[in-house]
């Protein structure tokens, strides 16, 4: 038996792709006619097939910036959380000798 070519082959393939492609439409229309037929025939709901819908999933709220605890001694304006990492500003302050608790906002004194 001769071994096909490679055209030969290449055409056979694309044969089989549209005979392929042809049948999953044609039973893809088989198969929503079958499952229309059912819930006519057995009177099913929406809600009975597909079960309850779900609220609509909200864009998450945006993250809360933590309320200032520090404040620094050069620029009111600019205030830190005391979460996370330090800011540049509080790690100068505290390079040149400065406390941390002299920048607290609310000092219980």
């Amino acid at each position: 038996m001769p071994m096909a070519t490679l055209k030969e082959l290449l055409e056979q393939q694309k044969s089989l792709a549209e005979q392929i492609a042809k049948l999953q439409v044609e039973e893809h229309g088989k198969a929503l006619q079958k499952v229309k037929e059912l819930i006519s025939d057995f009177g099913l709901t929406e809600e009975e097939v597909f079960g309850k819908p779900r609220a609509p999933r909200g864009s998450k709220a945006p993250a809360k910036k933590g309320e200032a605890k520090y404040r620094s001694s050069i620029d009111p304006n600019i205030t830190w959380s005391g979460k996370g990492r330090k800011p540049e500003w509080v790690i100068t302050y505290l390079a040149n000798g400065g406390k941390l608790d002299e920048l607290l906002i609310n000092k219980t004194s």
